[in-house]
């Protein structure tokens, strides 16, 4: 079978009318996948926030931020406040399949184009809002970021040690939860209208994607009335299944059966530990969790990180040693095999750039494969050539721009 190299969702457009992190997550998906994505922005403001947020590019200086989450993507840029701004609009909304914002409640529809709106407009439209507290509620009204997110969702609760204040993950898991939640209702939505013919409005809340996050910590709330406390690297459910200390670093252990910790105290030179009262199945190394840490830190003591994950990993017991981004970026299975760093062409604007880097997606399709062809878009880079694709003419155009309606 030939594979199809221009993605599972060709044919689909889709209006990422979004910003920040959330929305601009699951377009790229959805770019890497085929789709024709056009990412609206504002005109009169510059552009996304984030076209300037760092990590910066050396040679240029734009945002690697906005090239990694808006590759793949078109880009038009048009002054809603102007009503041949509005039509513009409109036309693209008739054109499109899905369309996706993140903006807080209510702006949509001073801008014209809420659901309800934009439904009249296009019967068949997927319109996926993400917000912090989603659009119905007494809440949501509120902005929400990613740190508000954990905080209410209660995964910051949890985080860190024992005594320490509560922390928030290192990465955004709530923009990245809803975006990904808002991506999973848009393909079911995509394929139920294949049935009805109807769209839909999807709503997904930062922080409703991290409550369901939260699983089996409140799942422990809601049927002891006890809320879970922070354990540090520690699991709940099972040991050892932990960070351990070696020589020269740290290495986790996660040994979820007591198959596994059969092996690991064998590996160790200890079998009679599995067989030790204190250890002997999970809820005894549960409430033995600590005296075990000491025995497999003592263990590893005069042993490198490279030292202990290959004895153990021998044996078939997770573990692994604890990567920061340089040893991560430098794993060959991870960027080289399964392609988790990209090149992209370099943007038009800027021919010095040959190519940049990116993180690749991480869905791999056999017969699909995400592909990686452009680079994030300028303002309005695609301006002329998506309206001319709606019917507009040059001149047209040109009149646009010189109103300033559009660059």
């Amino acid at each position: 079978m030939v594979r199809n190299e221009e993605g599972i969702l060709k044919g689909i457009r889709v209006i990422d009318f979004t910003d920040f992190l959330a929305g601009p997550y699951i377009g790229m998906y959805f770019a890497d996948m085929g789709a024709d994505v056009v990412k609206f922005e504002n005109l009169t403001s510059g552009g996304n926030f984030v076209r300037n947020a760092a990590p910066l590019e050396k040679k240029s200086g734009i945002s690697m931020y906005f090239q990694n989450l808006n590759r793949n993507k078109r880009g038009v840029a048009l002054d809603l406040k102007k009503e041949e701004g509005k039509k513009l609009f409109a036309k693209l909304i008739k054109s499109a399949d899905v369309l996706i914002e993140n903006n807080r409640p209510g702006v949509m529809k001073r801008l014209g184009f809420s659901w309800e709106e934009c439904k009249e407009l296009n019967p068949r439209l997927i319109y996926a809002s993400i917000s912090g507290f989603g659009q119905y509620g007494p809440n949501s009204y509120r902005p929400g970021y990613d740190l508000i997110a954990q905080a209410m969702g209660g995964s910051m609760s949890i985080t860190g040690w024992p005594g320490m204040e509560p922390t928030r993950a290192g990465m955004a898991i709530g923009d990245m939860f809803a975006g990904l939640n808002a991506g999973f209702a848009i393909c079911a939505s995509l394929f139920e209208r294949q049935k009805s013919g109807k769209g839909n409005h999807i709503d997904v809340a930062l922080v409703d994607s991290i409550f369901s996050g939260m699983e089996a910590k409140m799942m422990q709330y809601v049927y002891t009335g006890k809320s879970p406390e922070k354990t540090g690297n520690k699991y709940i459910s099972s040991a050892p299944y932990d960070s351990f200390k070696a020589k020269d670093d740290y290495f986790v252990i996660a040994s979820g059966t007591d198959k596994h910790f059969q092996s690991l105290s064998t590996a160790m030179g200890m079998p009679e530990l599995h067989s030790n009262p204190l250890y002997i199945d999970t809820e005894s190394r549960k409430k033995n969790a600590d005296s075990l840490k000491v025995i497999i830190e003592k263990w590893a003591s005069d042993k490198t990180v490279n030292e202990v994950v290959k004895i153990i990993d021998t044996v078939g017991v997770p573990v692994a040693p604890i990567y920061n981004c340089e040893q991560a970026c430098s794993d060959k299975n991870i960027v080289e095999v399964r392609e988790m760093l990209v090149k992209i062409p370099g943007p038009k604007r800027h021919p010095e750039i040959d190519e940049l880097t990116v993180i690749g997606n991480p869905i791999k399709m056999i017969e699909t494969p995400c592909r990686y062809t452009k680079a994030a878009p300028d303002l309005g880079e695609d301006n002329y050539n998506i309206f001319k694709e709606l019917g507009y003419t040059d001149e047209e155009l040109d009149n646009y721009k010189k109103s300033g309606v559009m660059n």
